[in-house]
């Protein structure tokens, strides 16, 4: 699966040649992914308004198409899509890890609030989807501020348990994910009928 998204990427940006590209300013590698040399200079401009430019680049440019008009309320929609994904793995990351856990009450009881909280979010897409399609700002922000509360209560969870979090990583990049689609779209779409 990694290096699917590295031919992904690759595959992207050598087959958009109608779309004008600049260097990027990032010479990152997250994991297995490495940022492409160059970027379109309207996803750079967004991704860098965000409090996490480099993910906010890896999670976007896999699912960026020929035709898509890159703006902030289209980029948003690419992160849902995104969220919705990465939660998913996660999902199924916590839920192989519960079968393998050997009984261990806390470590069971942290995986399942982790399970109980990306179900949730998962939950949310229709509801955030429907309040990006109805322009409400307001719902849009209460979904995503949940949605980035849940994963910090997943991690606490281990915490608190004084357990050693095996799912990490995959919480850090969907905090990061969830908050720049919260900047997104606090920051930068602003529908027309504000509620």
């Amino acid at each position: 699966m990694k290096h699917l998204i590295s031919i992904l990427v690759f595959f992207l940006f050598f087959t958009t040649s109608s779309i004008a590209l600049t260097p990027s300013s990032y010479n990152v590698r997250q994991g297995d992914q490495t940022l492409p040399a160059v970027i379109d200079p309207k996803l750079q401009q967004i991704c860098d308004k965000t409090d996490n430019p480099v993910e906010c680049l890896i999670t976007t440019i896999p699912f960026l198409r020929k035709k898509v008009a890159i703006n902030p309320l289209s980029i948003l929609d690419i992160e849902v899509e995104a969220i919705d994904i990465k939660t998913r793995e996660a999902l199924d990351k916590a839920s192989k890890l519960l079968l393998s856990s050997s009984n261990s009450k806390p470590l069971t009881n942290c995986f399942n609030i982790c399970i109980n909280n990306y179900k949730s979010i998962l939950e949310s897409k229709h509801r955030i989807l429907d309040a990006i399609s109805l322009g409400d700002d307001k719902q849009l922000r209460v979904e995503l501020s949940s949605n980035v509360d849940k994963i910090y209560h997943c991690e606490d969870a281990f915490e608190e348990a004084s357990v050693e979090s095996p799912i990490t990583e995959v919480n850090s990049l969907l905090g990061k994910m969830i908050t720049n689609s919260l900047t997104i779209t606090i920051d930068m779409v602003h529908f027309n009928n504000k509620n």
